[in-house]
């Protein structure tokens, strides 16, 4: 007994024998990213092979074209000594109905998609963004301060941008349709927006486990939403200050603000979700701040072909909203290259903070702040001596340990060394590398996550906090 080494799933469908019950999967396929229908192979993944001439193929080739309107391509390959049809269908232009209904691939299974997401595919499948539809505002819902707060943003890089005429500078953007402003035009420069799209709004909450301390809503265009999430978290988050002393006197005194998370890292995630969010779903941007994290949450899950992986490093920029995303460009709030999520990263580790978690999470996309879990209160209150959290503060500040150094800047001997050292890394603090002897070395394990994503050993300090 022959079995194929792969599984049903995204792209990817067994049966037995051909049936009209394969037509939903092709038609499923063809909704969503294509796919390939194998004829011969039982559900279990058992190859049996599938008995059928030219004459059946170009039967259900034209079965297929009559009923689903596409052309798949089909050959007979051989699968272990086994013929077995292969049925191939690429995405389709428009959306392929089945029966009435119309269905989306998700993993191995087929569903029917709801109204609003019928309604975003239809939209994306157009060609057309959301933000370039046409509203039902005319000029007359212009609001001219915020045309003329975007000319003084825009001026290094739309220096000719006159606020004055709104009609014109509106046509320049591509906001205009005939009379009508575009949905970003509404977003940009209506006059309180909220009143023909409510749910284009910011929520911040506190919360304390369960329980909610506060929450404010951030309304108006896309400017004043911006403005009011960052004065908001300058009242709400914690800040300490870094005196520095440049010469020996009052004016050489210089003080540094240091926030609980970067600010400039927290604006360029709420940046990201009024460029990026899906506006056709039924909620606002949310925020959240918990006592050991931030979350920036908007909805719609990031486009293909991006991954939350991809958002670690260098990545192309797939824009949602390239209307709205053009006025921030314009207006200087953001470059067009996809840097956002690299900078934001970049932002933290400068403070020594772990990196954000990114995720697509309940509809949307989730950009998760965490606090520095590897402060000596927190390291003691894990119950680590005075030499490991001399050593693990030693590793945050130069990246790397060796149990020579541990020896020399604790003053212990090379055994007590390497026992404090395996201790951290059985707690999941540090992780072992290199070879053995001289090139071994210890770093702090990043990017491991432990219950509701924190790093490895934040767990462990958020139980101690609340005994």
């Amino acid at each position: 007994m022959q079995r194929i080494d792969v599984r049903e799933g995204q792209t990817l469908e067994f049966k037995r024998q051909w049936t009209d019950r394969a037509l939903e999967d092709l038609a499923a396929f063809a909704n969503t990213d294509g796919g390939t229908l194998l004829l011969g192979i039982r559900d279990d993944g058992e190859i049996v092979g599938a008995k059928i001439d030219d004459r059946e193929i170009q039967r259900i080739t034209n079965h297929i074209a009559s009923h689903l309107g596409i052309t798949p391509t089909i050959q007979v390959i051989d699968l272990h000594g086994l013929p077995v049809v292969e049925i191939r269908v690429d995405p389709a232009p428009g959306l392929v109905p089945y029966r009435g209904r119309y269905l989306r691939r998700v993993g191995s299974t087929n569903r029917d998609f709801s109204p609003d997401e019928l309604a975003r595919h239809i939209l994306t499948r157009s060609g057309r963004s959301w933000d370039s539809l046409p509203s039902e505002w005319t000029l007359e819902e212009v609001d001219l301060e915020a045309l003329r707060r975007f000319a003084h943003l825009a001026r290094a890089r739309l220096p000719y941008f006159d606020p004055s005429n709104p009609e014109q500078g509106l046509r320049n953007l591509n906001l205009l349709e005939g009379e009508r402003l575009k949905n970003a035009g509404v977003l940009l420069f209506g006059k309180r927006p909220q009143r023909l799209f409510p749910q284009a709004q910011v929520r911040i909450g506190i919360f304390r486990g369960t329980e909610i301390l506060d929450s404010h809503d951030f309304t108006g265009t896309l400017w004043d939403q911006l403005d009011g999430a960052m004065a908001h978290f300058r009242r709400v988050l914690k800040v300490r200050f870094d005196i520095q002393v440049e010469e020996p006197s009052l004016e050489g005194l210089q003080r540094k603000e240091i926030w609980e998370y970067p600010l400039e890292a927290l604006r360029e995630a709420v940046v990201n979700a009024l460029i990026h969010r899906d506006y056709t779903y039924p909620a606002d941007i949310q925020i959240r701040l918990e006592e050991d994290r931030l979350e920036v949450w908007s909805p719609g899950e990031l486009p293909p072909p991006l991954t939350p992986e991809a958002l670690y490093g260098p990545h192309s920029s797939v824009l949602c909203n390239p209307l709205i995303a053009q006025a921030f460009y314009f207006a200087g709030v953001i470059e067009r290259w996809g840097t956002g999520t690299t900078r934001i990263i970049r932002l933290c580790r400068e403070q020594g903070l772990p990196e954000p978690d990114f995720a697509n999470w309940q509809g949307g996309f989730r950009v998760t702040f965490l606090q520095d879990p590897y402060t000596p209160e927190r390291l003691r209150k894990l119950g680590l001596n005075e030499r490991q959290i001399k050593a693990v503060l030693y590793v945050k500040e130069h990246g790397k340990i060796t149990n020579t150094k541990y020896q020399e800047i604790t003053g212990v001997r090379k055994r007590q060394a390497s026992n404090d050292l395996k201790n951290l890394e059985e707690r999941g603090i540090l992780v072992k590398k290199g070879t053995t002897g001289k090139g071994t070395f210890y770093v702090l394990k990043r990017g491991m996550k432990g219950a509701k994503g924190a790093p490895k050993g934040q767990n462990d300090v958020d139980r101690e906090q609340n005994a």
